[in-house]
């Protein structure tokens, strides 16, 4: 009996923290300022969607501690060889490193990752690669973004996915009204509205 609960506990803890950060931090995006001050890369850039800068932090930190953690489980393990318990901690120790080294380049390619809106036209930076140009009149349809917890939106041409961003993301305010004054022709789902605005019949 005491097991079950253990493993119940330990299921739900996360599922808590999680919804518990979650809400912490959408409500602080309420209240904090909304227009990124990233600097486009091209001309005739009406305003940039990015990530906030603490995400990037965040995500660097706990790659950095993961690491470190890896590293010192890794020499553990080395200090006495042959004993399978060392050999199960050098393994350990080796995947935190693998996971940390993974989390500081996706913290470098977040630097990357935002939109840059034009008034024809999106263009998407990826982790890494070139840009992906969108035109405003490709676009056929505009989803909520059900893989973030903070929800979002997804701009998809001839039936794939074009550019997306989440409601705390630095602009995102802005890209909903944009998109509505050059597209009106197109819904915005109820869970894409910003975090700053009530959604309003999906227009």
């Amino acid at each position: 009996m005491n097991t079950t609960v253990g493993v119940v506990i330990s299921l739900l803890l996360p599922l808590v923290i999680m919804a518990i950060v979650t809400a912490l931090v959408a409500g602080r995006v309420r209240n904090a300022p909304s227009t990124s001050a990233w600097k486009s890369t091209r001309d005739g850039v009406q305003f940039v969607v990015s990530l906030r800068r603490w995400q990037r932090v965040l995500m660097r930190v706990a790659g950095i501690i993961a690491i470190a953690v890896g590293l010192l489980l890794f020499l553990s393990a080395l200090s006495g060889a042959g004993e399978t318990s060392n050999l199960a901690m050098g393994i350990v120790g080796s995947l935190f490193v693998v996971v940390g080294v993974f989390m500081v380049w996706l913290a470098h390619g977040m630097a990357r990752l935002r939109l840059e809106v034009t008034p024809d036209a999106v263009f998407a930076f990826p982790l890494a690669g070139a840009p992906r140009e969108t035109a405003i009149s490709d676009i056929t349809e505009l989803t909520s973004r059900r893989s973030s917890n903070y929800g979002g939106i997804v701009a998809k041409t001839a039936a794939e996915q074009s550019f997306s961003a989440t409601r705390i993301m630095l602009g995102y305010p802005q890209l909903i009204d944009f998109l509505r004054e050059r597209r009106p022709d197109l819904v915005i789902p109820d869970a894409s509205w910003p975090l700053q605005t009530p959604a309003r019949d999906g227009r």
